[in-house]
């Protein structure tokens, strides 16, 4: 029980890290809180600042999540196996959507799910980005691929029947995810 512990808090800790804010407080960037969407993410950097913003905080996101989830499956906790992927997964999803040091005011956490989801299951992975691409597309709205990745790594769990417990931090992930979604409507 220990290692799940541990692997929440660090995916945590690494979540916490805004790559977007970051970025703009080093290079002297007006926040992405007070431009576009208001959202820390990638899609607001490339939108607000420019692609190679965008591809900048896309990097950060999937890195940090991947540092978390890399460190605990193949360096602290091997005998967890994916579940140290999906645990600090987790982690580094509610760190990157409510970070403690900006008041629990932090993205959306999709560049997040999508590192995590290849981490952890190639083909879930590719699924979930892929129903999250349709839906965007479909839409003509990111936001609504934003809101439909939770439930698209949930899907994808599921079809792979994966076990009990990988299925439970699934649901978690997506619940999580759908609560952020909402959230960002309704402000």
């Amino acid at each position: 029980m220990a290692e799940r512990c541990l692997s929440l808090l660090i995916g945590y800790l690494c979540g916490c890290i805004l790559t977007a804010d970051l970025l703009t407080r080093r290079r002297q960037k007006p926040s992405l809180r007070s431009l576009g969407s208001g959202n820390p993410g990638a899609a607001n950097a490339a939108l607000q600042l420019g692609p190679g913003w965008g591809l900048l905080v896309l990097c950060g996101d999937v890195g940090k999540t991947a540092l978390a989830c890399l460190l605990c499956r193949f360096l602290l906790f091997p005998e967890l196996g994916r579940l140290a992927v999906l645990y600090a997964g987790l982690g580094a999803v509610l760190g990157h959507n409510w970070p403690f040091w900006a008041h629990f005011r932090g993205g959306k956490g999709v560049a997040a799910l999508c590192a995590l989801s290849v981490i952890y299951l190639p083909a879930a992975g590719a699924a979930t980005i892929a129903l999250m691409l349709l839906v965007s597309a479909v839409t003509r709205r990111l936001s609504a691929g934003a809101a439909a990745i939770g439930p698209s790594f949930l899907l994808a769990v599921l079809c792979f029947h994966r076990p009990v417990e990988e299925c439970v931090l699934a649901l978690l992930i997506a619940l999580a995810m759908l609560a952020r979604s909402l959230m960002s409507l309704a402000e």
